[in-house]
C-alpha cells in the first residue's frame, strides 16, 4: 500500500485547468501466488486507486479505480513435470528417514562400546576372584612350608622361595584391582557421559555372566549378509544418500532442455466517483463509490484476456552440461562407494564369525587345560607328602593359575566376538531389547529384573566359567 500527497505547478490550463495540481492518492496492491508441482503457478491480483484532485476537467472526483485478475503460468519443458519441482521436498523426507537411522546406527554403536566395557570388567572380576584364590593357595603352602622347616623336613631357603611366590600372588591382586577399579569407571562414564558426584564411591556390580551356549549354531554366510543389509542402518544410510544422489541428478539433467513457457492472463477492471459539474456530463453507471466499482469487476463488465508463450534455446548451455557432467560422476563414485561398503560388510561378517568360532575353540582348549592342570597339580599333592620337592608344587600352581587365567580370558574374547558380529550384523539393539524410541527419548520403559542366581562379588569358581544362570 502506498499513501501519498503531491502539489505540482501546471503552465498549461488547457490540460488541468488549474495552475497548481494538488492530488491525494491511495493505492492498494494484494497478491496471492500457489505454485504447482507440476512447475507452473497461480497468481491472483486485486489492486486498488483512489484520486482526489483539484482539477475542474475530471468527470469523477474523488474516483476509486480497483481491477482484479487471474494469472495462470506453466513450464512446458525445462522445469516441467513433478518429479523435478518436488525433489526438495522428496529429499527433505528422504533425509529425516536418514537422519533416525544414522542416530540408530550411533546407539548401535554405543550400545556394543558398553557391552565390550561389560564384559572387560566382568573378565577383571573374575581374574581378580582367581588371582585372589591363588594368594590363599600360596599363604596356605607358605604355611606349611614354615611347619615343614620347623620340623626339620625342609631346608630353611625354601621358605624364602615361599615368600617371594606369596609377594608376587599379592602383587598380582593389587594389578587385578586397578584393573577392575579402572573397567568400572570406564563403564560408569559411558553410561552417564556426566560427571555426578554421587556415582564416585559406585561401584559396578555385574549381574549378568559370560555365557558360551553349547552350539552356536551359526546361519549361512548368505543368510547373514542378508541380515545385516537388511538390519544394518548405515546401509539403509548409503541407500538413502544413493537415492537423494539420483533424485539431485533430475534437477541437473532438466536444465539442458529448452525453455517453453505458457501465460494465460484475465482481468477486470471497474471506476466510480461522485460526478463533478466542471468536468462536463458523466453517465449515471459509474457514479457511485467502491461497492459499484466492485461490482463492475464481479459482474465482468469490462473483461480483459492475454495469452501467450515464451520459448528460448541456450545456445550451447555448457554450464548446465557441467553440472550435469559432474553430478553423473559424482552418483557413479557414490554407487561404487556404495558397492566397497558392501563388500567390506561381507568381509567383516566373514571375520567376525570366524572370530566367534576361533574363540570358541580357544575356550575349549583353555577349559581343557585348566582341568588338566588342575588334575595334575591333585595328582603331584597326593604324590608328594614329604617327596615331592617345592619347585614340583610352585609349578603345578602357577600352572593351574595361569590356565584359570587363561581360561578367563578366552572367555572374554568369546563374548567380545560375538558383541561383535552381533554388531556387524545389525542386531545388537535387538538381542538386547533396545527400541529407536527409547534412545530418542532416552527413557526406558520397560522394569529392569536381575538375575535370578547372583555371581558373587568378585566373580565365579574357574570350573563354572560358561555355565551361566
Amino acid at each position: 500500500s502506498t499513501f501519498s500527497h503531491n502539489t505540482q505547478p501546471e503552465p498549461n490550463l488547457i490540460i488541468a485547468g488549474t495552475p497548481v495540481l494538488i492530488q491525494s492518492v491511495r493505492n492498494y496492491n494484494t497478491s496471492v501466488t500457489q505454485g504447482l508441482l507440476t512447475g507452473g503457478g497461480l497468481q491472483f491480483i486485486d489492486f486498488e486507486q483512489h484520486l482526489r484532485e483539484n482539477s475542474p476537467f475530471d468527470n469523477l472526483n474523488p474516483a476509486v479505480g480497483p481491477y482484479m485478475g487471474t494469472v495462470f503460468y506453466h513450464s512446458l519443458l525445462q522445469g516441467f513435470g513433478r518429479k523435478v519441482n518436488g525433489r526438495t521436498i522428496r529429499i527433505a523426507e528422504i533425509n529425516t528417514t536418514a537422519s533416525r537411522e544414522q542416530f540408530r546406527s550411533q546407539l548401535l554403536d554405543l550400545c556394543a562400546n558398553v557391552l565390550h566395557r561389560y564384559w572387560d570388567l566382568v573378565s577383571a572380576r573374575d581374574e581378580l576372584k582367581v588371582r585372589r584364590e591363588a594368594v590363599e593357595i600360596t599363604q596356605k603352602f607358605y604355611d606349611d612350608t614354615k611347619y615343614e622347616i620347623s620340623v626339620g623336613a625342609m631346608a630353611p631357603f625354601e621358605l624364602i622361595r615361599a615368600e617371594a611366590e606369596l609377594a608376587t600372588r599379592r602383587q598380582d591382586v593389587l594389578i587385578g584391582q586397578d584393573t577392575v577399579e579402572r573397567g568400572s569407571t570406564a563403564l560408569k562414564q559411558m553410561l552417564t557421559h556426566a560427571t555426578d558426584p554421587a556415582l564416585d564411591n559406585v561401584a559396578v556390580i555385574p549381574l549378568d555372566p559370560i555365557e558360551v551356549p553349547p552350539q552356536d549354531n551359526l546361519p549361512p554366510f548368505r543368510d547373514m549378509l542378508t541380515t545385516a543389509m537388511a538390519k544394518r542402518p548405515d546401509v539403509a544410510v548409503s541407500k538413502y544418500r544413493d537415492e537423494t544422489d539420483e533424485i539431485n541428478l533430475i534437477g541437473t539433467a532438466n536444465p539442458l532442455l529448452p525453455s517453453l513457457t505458457g501465460l494465460a492472463y484475465t482481468y477486470d477492471r471497474g471506476v466510480a466517483g461522485m460526478p463533478q459539474a466542471s468536468g462536463g456530463g458523466t453517465q449515471s453507471y459509474f457514479i457511485g463509490g467502491y461497492g459499484n466499482a466492485l461490482g463492475q469487476i464481479f459482474r465482468r463488465n469490462f473483461p480483459n484476456n492475454v495469452a501467450g508463450a515464451n520459448f528460448s534455446i541456450p545456445v550451447r548451455n555448457r554450464q548446465a552440461q557441467g553440472d550435469y557432467g559432474i553430478d553423473q560422476l559424482q552418483f557413479r563414485q557414490s554407487q561404487l562407494r556404495g558397492q566397497k561398503d558392501s563388500n567390506q560388510i561381507a568381509v567383516d561378517i566373514a571375520n567376525q564369525a570366524n572370530a566367534l568360532v576361533q574363540a570358541r575353540a580357544h575356550y575349549q582348549a583353555a577349559q581343557n587345560t585348566r582341568i588338566l592342570q588342575q588334575q595334575l597339580l591333585e595328582a603331584d599333592e597326593k604324590r608328594a607328602k614329604g617327596v615331592a620337592t617345592f619347585n614340583t608344587l610352585m609349578v603345578d600352581r602357577r600352572g593351574l593359575i595361569a590356565a584359570e587365567i587363561s581360561e578367563t580370558s578366552s572367555l572374554a574374547a568369546y563374548a567380545h566376538a560375538q558383541t561383535s558380529l552381533d554388531q556387524v550384523l545389525g542386531e545388537t539393539l535387538e538381542r538386547h531389547d533396545i527400541t529407536l524410541d527409547e534412545g530418542l527419548s532416552g527413557r526406558v520403559n520397560r522394569e529392569s529384573k536381575p538375575p535370578e542366581v547372583l555371581e558373587p562379588a568378585a566373580g565365579r569358581e574357574p570350573g563354572a566359567k560358561g555355565q551361566g544362570k
